[in-house]
C-alpha cells in the first residue's frame, strides 16, 4: 500500500478554511445583533439611558395589548396579500406574452421589464412621490387635463396604501416576469405542440400546461415576493412614512419609530424579533418547498 502523505490527514479541514472569512463575518455583523437584540427584547433599555432592568416577557406581554403593533401586522399582510397576488399573477401575465414574442421584441420587453429593477428603492419611492404629489404632481396634472379632479394620492388612507402597493408592483413585476419566463422556457416545445394538437390554445393552454407545468415555480416566487414585502422599510418610509395617520404603517416601520422617535429599545426589539420570525416562517417555507420534477404531460380537457 502507499504511504499516505505528509499531513492528509488534515485535508479535510481546507474546505472549512476557504469558508471560515464569510462564516466569521456573518457571526460579527448579523449573529451578534441578532442575540443581542433578543436580549435587549427581555429588557426595558430607552435610547440614550445607560442601565436597563431585565423585565422578562413584559414587552411580549405589551404588544397583545398594543393596538399600534396590530395596526402595523394588519398593513404589512395588506401589502404582504396585494404585492404577492398582483405581482406573481401580472408577472405570469407579461412572462406568457412575452414567450409568444419573437426574439427581438422578447429583448426589448425584458431590458424594459428590468429598467425599474436598476433602481433603488429610495430613488423609486422619492420619484414616485413627485408623481403623486397632489397639486404638482404628474399623475394628478393628467388627470386635470383630462378633466378629472385631483386625487390626493398620499394624503388618504385607501389611496396611500394603494399608491404603495403600485410603486412595488412597479419595481418588482419584472423579476417576477423573468422568473416565470424561464421557467416557461424550460416546457418541452414538444409538449405544447401536443396541447395545440389537442386544442390547448389560449387560456386553455395556460390552465392545462402552463400552470401545471409552473406551480413549484409560482409558489417560489409568491415567497420571495412576500418576503420583499416585509421589508419593504425604505419604500413605505420614503413614500409615506407611515402616514396618513398610521394608515401605510408596516411592522419594518414601527420598530424604526419605537426606536428612534420613541427611545424604547428594549420593546422595539421585542416587535423587531416578531418580524424576524415572520422572516424566519417565510424563509423556512422556502427551503421546504418541494424541489418536484416537472411532469411533462398535461391532463386531457374533458
Amino acid at each position: 500500500m502507499r504511504e499516505a502523505l505528509p499531513g492528509s490527514q488534515y485535508q479535510w479541514i481546507i474546505p472549512y478554511l476557504w469558508v471560515l472569512p464569510g462564516l466569521a463575518y456573518l457571526l460579527f455583523f448579523w449573529g451578534y445583533p441578532s442575540l443581542y437584540a433578543v436580549w435587549l427584547s427581555f429588557t426595558d433599555a430607552n435610547l440614550g439611558s445607560e442601565s436597563s432592568r431585565f423585565v422578562g416577557l413584559v414587552n411580549y406581554k405589551r404588544i397583545l395589548q398594543d393596538p399600534l403593533f396590530w395596526i402595523s401586522l394588519k398593513n404589512t399582510g395588506v401589502l404582504l396579500a396585494a404585492s404577492v397576488v398582483l405581482e406573481v399573477s401580472l408577472g405570469l401575465g407579461v412572462a406568457v406574452h412575452i414567450h409568444g414574442c419573437g426574439r427581438a421584441r422578447q429583448a426589448f420587453l425584458t431590458t424594459v421589464l428590468l429598467l425599474p429593477w436598476l433602481f433603488s428603492e429610495l430613488v423609486s419611492a422619492l420619484t414616485w412621490r413627485w408623481i403623486f404629489h397632489e397639486p404638482l404632481g404628474l399623475l394628478n396634472a393628467f388627470l386635470r387635463y383630462l378633466g378629472f379632479p385631483g386625487v390626493p394620492w398620499l394624503s388618504r388612507p385607501d389611496t396611500a396604501m394603494a399608491s404603495l402597493v403600485v410603486v412595488s408592483l412597479w419595481q418588482g413585476i419584472g423579476i417576477s416576469a423573468m422568473v416565470i419566463l424561464a421557467a416557461l422556457k424550460a416546457i418541452p416545445w414538444r409538449l405544447l405542440d401536443l396541447a395545440s394538437l389537442d386544442g390547448a390554445v389560449g387560456w386553455r393552454r395556460i390552465w392545462h400546461v402552463f400552470l401545471p407545468q409552473l406551480r413549484g415555480v409560482l409558489a417560489l416566487d409568491s415567497l420571495l415576493v412576500a418576503i420583499k414585502s416585509l421589508g419593504a422599510f425604505t419604500l413605505v418610509f420614503a413614500l409615506t412614512g407611515g402616514g396618513p395617520g398610521y394608515a401605510t404603517e408596516i411592522l419594518a416601520t414601527y420598530v424604526y419609530r419605537l426606536s428612534f422617535f420613541h427611545y424604547e429599545l428594549g420593546y422595539a426589539s421585542a416587535v423587531g424579533i416578531c418580524l424576524a420570525s415572520l422572516f424566519l416562517v417565510l424563509t423556512l417555507l422556502v427551503v421546504l418547498l418541494p424541489r418536484r420534477t416537472p411532469v411533462y404531460g398535461y391532463e386531457r380537457m374533458k
